[in-house]
């Protein structure tokens, strides 16, 4: 149930969204392996307030909505690859039969809004749900993990051996043992 306030209760709206994955982003990139106390959730519960001037959200409501958006980015990894259920990933819908959606559905009710439209901040949840947050020299940049959203290109880690990776814009040309 929402606080009384004098301003308006809090709904979730795709900047709100974003907002959240962004801080969850920032912490799990600071905090490898470690996962935001409550009292964290209640510090942007405070920022959510003063950023969009709503009834402030709390650790009782910026933490379901985190597992909420992270079942539904393991639903949608799974329907990219389920046999039956076709992914388009140019207008990134699913594409099956009514029957293959209702199977895919009960076991993922809360996927059902992707038959029609796409997982929206594809890079983040990918941060934030599917990405290891390494540090220091294992760790991997945007530059070494390439587009995120967008799963059709297929990523070559050893690329040591081409004259130009995909994702540089420099020439790569390999020394002598194998490495720059």
């Amino acid at each position: 149930m929402p606080r009384k306030s004098s301003g308006e209760t809090f709904v979730w709206n795709p900047v709100k969204e974003r907002r959240l994955l962004e801080k969850l982003d920032d912490f799990y990139s600071s905090n490898p392996g470690r996962q935001p106390a409550m009292q964290i959730y209640d510090l942007w519960a405070n920022e959510f307030n003063t950023e969009f001037g709503c009834v402030p959200a709390h650790s009782s409501t910026l933490y379901p909505k985190k597992e909420r958006m992270r079942k539904i980015y393991k639903g949608w990894k799974v329907l990219k690859v389920q046999t039956g259920l076709g992914y388009d990933a140019e207008s990134d819908r699913v594409v099956c039969s009514d029957e293959a959606w209702q199977g895919f559905i009960k076991e993922h009710p809360l996927c059902r809004h992707l038959r029609y439209e796409g997982l929206r901040h594809k890079e983040l949840q990918y941060n934030v749900f599917d990405k290891t947050h390494a540090a220091g020299a294992y760790g991997y940049g945007s530059v070494t993990m390439g587009d995120a959203s967008n799963p059709s290109v297929d990523y070559d880690f050893n690329f040591a051996n081409s004259e130009t990776h995909p994702f540089l814009e420099e020439d790569v040309t390999p020394t002598a043992g194998g490495r720059q």
